[in-house]
């Protein structure tokens, strides 16, 4: 069992919409089977392995995509086919087009930051390929996320 710390608008909504199922969570043991494919065995920060404990199946956020698999190897291509190169360690839970939303692992955060990864933009382009979220952390990001859905703001 995790203790809920970052997350508690996540547990206590488990319903965000009337016509949306109820977020669906992890058993510990699919949490630490993901850790080792991703993270070499180590723990994810808490706050996420909060939201996989409650919502990992399915979060109904809108802000967190549930096939890790499809997702990493979209993003690696797109990283591949750009030139682009994430020189740390990291885990990307979200795309929109080739943004991808991640957070890095050797950052040693229990709620990390949550950063947008440019995948297609190159060094001719102007601005940068990595840029912190305007939400900040993860914990902020389902939140914020909670707080659209229950009030009917579009994203």
């Amino acid at each position: 069992m995790i203790e809920i710390k970052y997350l508690q608008q996540l547990r206590d909504n488990p319903n965000l919409s009337i016509n949306i199922s109820p977020i669906q969570g992890w058993e510990e043991a699919q949490i630490i089977e993901l850790e080792e494919k991703y993270n070499n065995g180590q723990p994810f920060p808490l706050a996420f392995r909060e939201y996989l404990f409650l919502a990992g199946e399915y979060g109904g956020t809108g802000v967190v995509y549930e096939d890790w698999d499809d997702l990493r190897e979209d993003c690696e291509e797109d990283i591949e086919y750009w030139g682009n190169k994430l020189e740390r360690p990291f885990f990307v839970f979200d795309k929109l087009d080739s943004q991808y939303s991640i957070f890095f692992l050797d950052e040693d955060k229990e709620d990390p930051i949550v950063y947008i990864f440019n995948a297609s933009w190159n060094s001719n382009q102007q601005g940068k390929f990595l840029k912190r979220a305007l939400t900040g952390s993860f914990s902020n990001l389902i939140n914020e996320a909670i707080y659209r859905i229950k009030n009917d703001i579009p994203f």
